[in-house]
């Protein structure tokens, strides 16, 4: 007879905890993810931190969770464009939290984000298997493009960097001084400052403040080209944002696309201060190459702002192998001087001026790197 109701209890038992387990496995448990950086640069790794907390006194003996880690944009082929899952299982007692990590290497240029997380656990006898979406908080990862070396684009950097520099002498305002410094062969005797010349011994010219700020605008298009030809581009945007940066150049960067989050225009407002490259880098991960463009290249250039181009040098970056970007960049009027920089399908880059195009009227001295 005690066999009985010792059976009967054990019975009731299974019964009683089958039956709150099916309603409250799931109350007040929450998984939270944190990424160690903010953002990394494309190729590097980053962690991420994994929180699971059990805040109520009923104990999960078995209990699991899998996430899917996607990005947000669109890598060199569509083929590698795909989500990571991770699956994690372990007991989490009641009123304990834990703290899972994981190293996620190789990333891409993009956005990277949690996007669905379902969990599981079992009853105290592991005869029931629950399951469920549950709430969870997490940050996003920004992967800003890889650098290219200088010396694959130095010498159209340092083309474009000798016409910023002309542009900025003709633009002196002679009633604005800035400085005295040595003179150079190449200083016109106009500018020697006579009475500091006497005082040192030597020649002294003046240096005068800029009537105008110049700066370069990136003009980027997005819609030709191959995914690596597009790819490369924006890691072409990149590193020449950061070495004219670096020479106190002012950028600004605008593409005929739009970001992956909001859909708004890619726009980046000139600026030359040590932390404009963050600007430039996360505007450029929001890219997502297989949304197509918002017009065509021709029809972006004309619809550029006038005053964007008044005291800009602009600069065209194109992976288009069929000319029709060349054209229009030549076609479009408003666009004083410039350079056309392109990226072929090897990966090297070209830079032609337009100045010697319009004056030679014929094509333009190319260099090939």
């Amino acid at each position: 007879m005690l066999i009985f109701w010792i059976l009967l209890g054990f019975g009731f038992l299974v019964i009683l905890q089958r039956a709150i387990y099916n309603v409250r496995w799931n109350k007040k448990i929450s998984v939270t993810f944190r990424f160690s950086k903010r953002a990394v640069t494309e190729g590097e790794s980053a962690e991420l931190f994994e929180r699971s907390e059990n805040r109520k006194l009923l104990p999960l003996p078995v209990f699991g969770y899998s996430y899917t880690l996607s990005r947000s944009f669109a890598s060199v082929s569509k083929s590698k464009e795909k989500t990571i899952t991770m699956q994690r299982r372990f007991a989490l007692p009641g009123r304990h939290a834990v703290t899972n990590r994981a190293t996620i290497g190789g990333l891409s240029r993009g956005i990277y984000c949690v996007d669905v997380v379902t969990a599981n656990a079992t009853d105290l006898f592991h005869l029931i298997h629950l399951e469920c979406a549950i709430p969870f908080s997490a940050t996003r990862l920004t992967v800003y493009p890889a650098k290219i070396p200088v010396q694959r684009f130095s010498f159209p950097a340092r083309l474009i960097l000798g016409s910023v520099t002309t542009r900025r002498r003709a633009q002196e305002d002679p009633f604005a001084l800035r400085s005295i410094r040595p003179y150079e062969i190449y200083d016109s005797p106009k500018i020697i400052n006579w009475k500091a010349s006497a005082k040192t011994g030597e020649l002294k010219v003046n240096q005068f403040e800029y009537t105008t700020d110049e700066s370069l605008l990136f003009l980027l298009d997005m819609g030709s080209g191959s995914f690596d030809d597009r790819e490369e581009l924006i890691r072409l945007a990149s590193s020449l944002s950061l070495f004219f940066l670096r020479r106190g150049v002012s950028v600004s960067m605008m593409a005929n696309c739009r970001d992956c989050i909001i859909g708004r225009p890619i726009r980046v407002p000139p600026g030359a201060d040590a932390g404009h490259q963050i600007t430039v880098d996360e505007t450029l991960a929001l890219i997502k190459l297989t949304i197509p463009v918002t017009e065509s290249f021709r029809d972006f250039l004309a619809g550029v702002p006038h005053e964007a181009l008044k005291h800009s040098l602009a600069v065209v970056l194109s992976a288009d192998p069929t000319g029709d970007a060349r054209a229009a960049f030549l076609d479009t009027p408003g666009i004083r001087d410039g350079y056309y920089v392109s990226v072929q399908k090897d990966g090297d880059v070209k830079a032609e001026s337009r100045l010697q195009l319009e004056i030679l009227d014929t094509s333009a001295k190319e260099v090939r790197l």
